[in-house]
């Protein structure tokens, strides 16, 4: 980093002595400008950069100690180091008044001038790091919070702050972004959001990038979508989908904002279109909360990638909360009714026979949370059943690969070692595998290895190495980047986020 030098003294002697015949460059420093007095040095710096300003005190017009106050005052990240041929005082006790960095007396020697210059340069260093620090801070408290007001129910305490953060939320939409093909990596996105949304503000939302925008122009959001859609295209390699809520304007209704777009997205499996607008016809009956709408786009998505396990497990942690929270048995209900609605948009989708709306019925009339569940589960069944016939031999043969991997995560897998297992060639695999699972089997033994140490990170206290050790991965380290590469963070920060 090389720091910028403004020069300022009425001798242009020594003016020209300092910025010219002193080697700045053997310490990073160069000379930004010069000026003769207090007034063309301010008029310098409200037009140009420089770092430290080295002054004379003692200039007609304006001195040293009127450039001090001008820094002090409208760019105090900068700093001022005073040369005078006068030992008062009162200058000294004016100077630390203004923060300047050093009070050097002519005459001054190199070395005497480049310790203070250095010094200075120390202090910006330090200052820097700690803003920088402080901005991280903020960042992440900040993402902490609108976390927090999307998966719980409006405050009057949020109002606070929301304040404190500099987020009014009464005049928005929000936008929900995922990456095609859909996996947990989405820091790229994250990325490239942040650097071209307009007057909004990101943020992580499980694996969905989640944006407001603050202003009521719809046109607008849909022209900064497409300019993202096509950056990602580019620096990606990969697509986008994107859901919009309906227009809000109070802090009251950010959920439910959240929960529309979410909702929107999961439209855009069914339309050509990669960005997709809320409807009120999409949930007439139905108020979701953004976690619901979460789970359900989820379900969803592993459906789609043919995560079988995964979409089981789901729908298990899914009852388990209706039972451990007590929920609504109307609200549960309406949930479940979004899961038969999401098996049959999936039935339309791959051409096959619809589910019966016996379960429909089922549902609606269920009277109790368990006989309630036994109907989703069987539902589930029937469709998983549906969707591995309809794939026909390929899709079983990549079924049969996928039931062995989830069933010897801890062992060596390798494409051959499966290959075998199955009494078929590794090329004819590898071919099949990518064609029915739109995933390299490499990348998907890697995803659902990940996928458990998630699991066990978060619902066990084993220890790191051992977790690896139980998903595949026998060196430690090559697990943490496997692991930092398809999250995003390090296993221990997941952990202990």
């Amino acid at each position: 980093m090389t720091f910028k030098l403004l020069i300022v003294d009425d001798e242009s002697t020594m003016r020209k002595g300092i910025a010219e015949f002193m080697n700045w460059n053997s310490i990073d420093c160069e000379v930004a400008g010069t000026a003769s007095d207090g007034l063309e040095a301010i008029a310098f710096l409200r037009e140009q950069d420089a770092d430290i300003i080295i002054t004379d005190i003692k200039m007609p017009e304006a001195d040293g100690l009127d450039v001090a106050k001008y820094v002090y005052e409208n760019c105090p990240e900068k700093k001022v180091i005073l040369l005078t041929g006068y030992a008062d005082f009162e200058y000294a006790k004016t100077a630390i008044q203004y923060n300047v960095s050093a009070f050097i007396l002519k005459p001054t020697n190199k070395k005497e001038l480049f310790e203070a210059v250095q010094t200075a340069m120390n202090q910006l260093v330090t200052s820097k790091r700690h803003s920088s620090i402080a901005r991280e801070k903020e960042a992440f408290l900040k993402e902490q919070f609108l976390q927090k007001i999307t998966d719980q129910p409006y405050q009057p305490s949020f109002q606070d702050k929301l304040k404190e953060f500099g987020i009014s939320l009464c005049c928005y939409y929000v936008a929900a972004f995922r990456l095609v093909p859909f996996n947990d990596d989405i820091n790229s996105l994250k990325k490239i959001i942040i650097d071209e949304k307009k007057n909004a503000y990101c943020y992580r939302y499980n694996n969905l990038i989640l944006v407001i925008y603050f202003h009521s122009d719809q046109e607008k959001i849909l022209q900064n979508l497409h300019e993202i859609e096509a950056i990602t295209r580019i620096l990606d390699s990969r697509e986008i989908s994107a859901g919009i809520s309906r227009f809000h304007n109070t802090p009251a209704t950010f959920r439910q904002a959240v929960s529309e777009a979410i909702q929107a997205l999961t439209l855009n499996f069914y339309t050509e279109n990669n960005i997709a607008l809320f409807s009120e016809e999409l949930t007439e009956e139905y108020d979701l909360t953004a976690e619901n709408s979460l789970d359900l786009f989820q379900f969803e998505n592993l459906l789609l990638d043919w995560q079988f396990q995964e979409a089981e497990t789901l729908l298990m942690n899914l009852f388990a909360k209706f039972k451990r929270n007590f929920v609504n048995a109307q609200d549960v209900k309406n949930i479940c009714a979004q899961i038969f609605y999401i098996c049959s948009r999936i039935t339309i989708k791959k051409e096959l026979d619809t589910l019966s709306a016996d379960y429909l019925n089922t549902i609606r009339s269920a009277g109790d949370i368990f006989a309630l569940e036994q109907t989703v589960t069987e539902m589930f069944h029937t469709l998983k059943l549906c969707l591995c016939d309809n794939a026909g031999a390929q899709g079983q043969l990549t079924e049969r690969a996928m039931r062995y991997i989830e069933e010897n995560l801890a062992a060596d897998l390798s494409l051959e070692q499966i290959a075998d297992h199955l009494h078929i060639s590794s090329s004819h695999l590898s071919r099949t595998f990518k064609k029915t699972a739109d995933i390299s089997l490499t990348d998907y033994i890697n995803q659902v290895r990940i996928n458990k140490a998630k699991e066990l990170l978060l619902g066990t206290d084993v220890y790191i190495y051992a977790i690896s050790e139980m998903v595949g991965y026998h060196d430690a380290t090559y697990f943490s980047s496997i692991f930092k590469k398809l999250t995003g963070i390090s296993p221990s920060e997941y952990r202990n986020p």
